[in-house]
């Protein structure tokens, strides 16, 4: 596993359905010798409070001696507003190629059997995995570690409020992108300051380009999603902003960001909203799975924008 440190950028919120927005925060860098005092209450938004938990969780890493620093969490959630309109939308990638990714069975869901809730998870990561002319490589590793993920723990201050997510034990990274299943409700709600979130995907990145490329570097990665909610591995119905969510269309928009993509795609000012003549919603324009809002069903397979987008940052020239 190779480790590098990094910066932080933040995403959150939606129209009255499942969606994101995003905020950019910078957090300083971890200091030689931490200590580790208890953090004040966390306030303000998930993106605020992840923030807030940043320099701890950082400090953490660089007392185990790890050169990971967190710099960025994407998650769905429920709320008001959407993103603007952007059409490519790129925060970084990852200066190598060849990927590996860690699924930790201890912790999935039991709303679907065990098996599909593992297949769909895979088929999300090899969506992205099986696209034309990119040189990206994705490798399923074994779940062969009794702890395979650090950011899964809810760390109480003395009165009941959530001080840090971290988990003292973990030795890792095991994997460069860790699936950790899913967690309970008082996580988001305690930790990040809203139980609607339905997934979350924490990015470790580094500013300084060391490979040169002119994009910022991901380094690290885990994904969680929210058992509060239910999910399936079919028959989510459209329009039904209430769940069951379908575990691969998730899994798939997650993934991307995984990957390097923001949100792409926006409601367009000049298109009113409505339905097209298959009668599908139209609110994005063009329609993708990296648009910050899903409606329900079942979305698993790339749109042309994914497509470009993914190729923009691993296309066999680059």
């Amino acid at each position: 596993m190779r480790t590098r440190a990094v910066r932080f950028l933040l995403l959150g919120a939606s129209v009255a359905a499942l969606g994101c927005g995003d905020s950019a925060i910078n957090t300083p860098t971890a200091p030689e010798n931490p200590s580790f005092a208890r953090t004040a209450t966390l306030t303000g938004t998930p993106a605020e409070r992840v923030a807030q938990l940043a320099p701890g969780i950082n400090a953490r890493l660089a007392a185990k001696g790890i050169r990971l620093s967190l710099t960025g969490a994407y998650f769905f959630t429920i709320g008001k507003g959407v993103t603007p309109f952007r059409s490519h939308n790129i925060d970084a990638r990852w200066p190598f190629r060849n990927l590996t990714y860690y699924i930790d069975a201890s912790d999935m869901t039991g709303d679907a059997p065990a098996a599909a809730v593992d297949a769909a998870l895979v088929n999300a990561y090899e969506t992205w995995d099986a696209v034309s002319n990119i040189t990206l490589d994705l490798t399923r590793v074994p779940d062969d570690q009794s702890n395979p993920d650090f950011l899964d723990v809810i760390n109480l201050n003395p009165d009941g409020t959530c001080e840090d997510i971290t988990d003292p034990q973990w030795q890792g990274p095991y994997a460069d992108i860790v699936q950790g299943g899913w967690l309970g409700a008082d996580y988001f709600g305690k930790c990040l300051g809203d139980e609607d979130i339905i997934a979350i995907t924490y990015v470790f990145s580094d500013p300084t380009d060391l490979n040169h490329d002119q994009f910022n570097d991901i380094v690290y990665v885990e994904q969680y999603m929210n058992d509060k909610w239910g999910f399936v591995t079919n028959g989510s119905v459209y329009l039904d902003f209430d769940g069951p969510f379908d575990i691969q269309s998730i899994a798939v928009h997650e993934d991307g960001h995984a990957l390097g993509l923001n949100h792409t795609g926006g409601p367009n000012p000049n298109q009113p909203v409505g339905f097209k003549p298959n009668g599908q919603f139209q609110l994005f324009h063009p329609v993708a799975v990296m648009n910050a809002l899903n409606l329900g069903g079942e979305q698993r397979a790339l749109l042309p924008l994914d497509l470009a987008s993914i190729r923009q940052l691993y296309s066999r020239v680059n």
